[in-house]
């Protein structure tokens, strides 16, 4: 007779244990690669760029007919432009700031940010009745990010929601605007779409969007705290949403009824089964 080492609540918390050492190895890989293209970027698009200004100034400083004069001009505000924004990208590529700072200290910095180059002040829910993990609070953070960027660039929205909380099983994120929305099955494979899909899906979490041309644009998150919860509460998807942007309080995330169920994903691809041992088959390293 076999004794039973470890029951098997023991194993399926040394599962969880060892699953979050992982992620946080993940997360700190993640970090150093994103501040090596940062300085990359840095180093050769912005000095690039900084010559090219300098270069420009000169030339403007020549006598130029004025068609010509025009053009410098505009080229130089073009660069300017490209210069701006080669900064804001080493500036969102950095990470720094996530490793000192609560997500509430994030999200403030990015809302504040977004507010600067919009005009648009989005209205903030945050409800952590449970402490958001260490290991969630990038992806949440990059995931807000990139939301917000896309309704900077694309949405013309006049009023956008965020509200993140968290509950004994999971955490989950909505950002919804009001802009000029899209057809999801036409943009879906978009990089910035496909990268939150990814951040979600190592996770073993759900990431849907909600979005008809002229109706805004939903995005809702929700990641369980801890993998061995995916088997046992973790609901996967808000069920419903809040459908106005201008007169939502405070009280609205709060009181949503957490019943979670699953709705049309924009990716067809299907999630990874985290714990699940995949064979290697030695045939396809030749």
């Amino acid at each position: 007779m076999v004794e039973e080492l470890y029951t098997p609540e023991q194993l399926a918390q040394m599962h969880s244990e060892l699953w979050q050492c992982v992620l946080q190895f993940a997360n700190v890989s993640a970090a150093q690669e994103r501040n090596r293209i940062a300085r990359d970027l840095h180093d050769s698009v912005g000095h690039a760029l900084t010559a090219l200004n300098f270069q420009l100034q000169t030339a403007m400083k020549c006598k130029a007919d004025a068609n010509q004069a025009q053009l410098l001009t505009e080229a130089h505000e073009l660069v300017k432009i490209a210069t701006k924004e080669v900064r804001e990208s080493v500036k969102a590529l950095r990470s720094d700031a996530l490793e000192t700072q609560s997500i509430e200290e994030l999200v403030e910095s990015l809302v504040k940010d977004f507010e600067s180059t919009t005009g648009i002040l989005p209205e903030v829910h945050i409800d952590l009745s449970i402490q958001l993990p260490l290991h969630l609070v990038a992806p949440i953070y990059r995931i807000t990010q990139e939301a917000l960027n896309n309704i900077r660039k694309y949405a013309k929205a006049t009023a956008v929601q965020i509200h993140i909380c968290t509950t004994s099983t999971g955490a989950y994120l909505i950002v919804k605007d009001n802009g000029r929305g899209f057809d999801v099955e036409k943009i879906c494979g978009g990089y910035g779409l496909q990268g939150m899909q990814e951040r979600v899906t190592v996770f073993n979490g759900r990431f849907s969007v909600d979005s008809q041309p002229g109706e805004g644009c939903c995005i809702s998150v929700g990641i369980p705290l801890f993998i061995s919860k995916v088997s046992s509460g973790f609901n996967q998807t808000p069920s419903h949403y809040i459908t106005d942007t201008t007169h939502t309080t405070k009280n609205d995330i709060s009181e949503i009824d957490l019943q979670y169920s699953t709705i049309q994903e924009t990716t067809r691809r299907p999630a990874v089964d985290i714990g699940e041992w995949q064979p290697l088959d030695l045939s396809k390293l030749d």
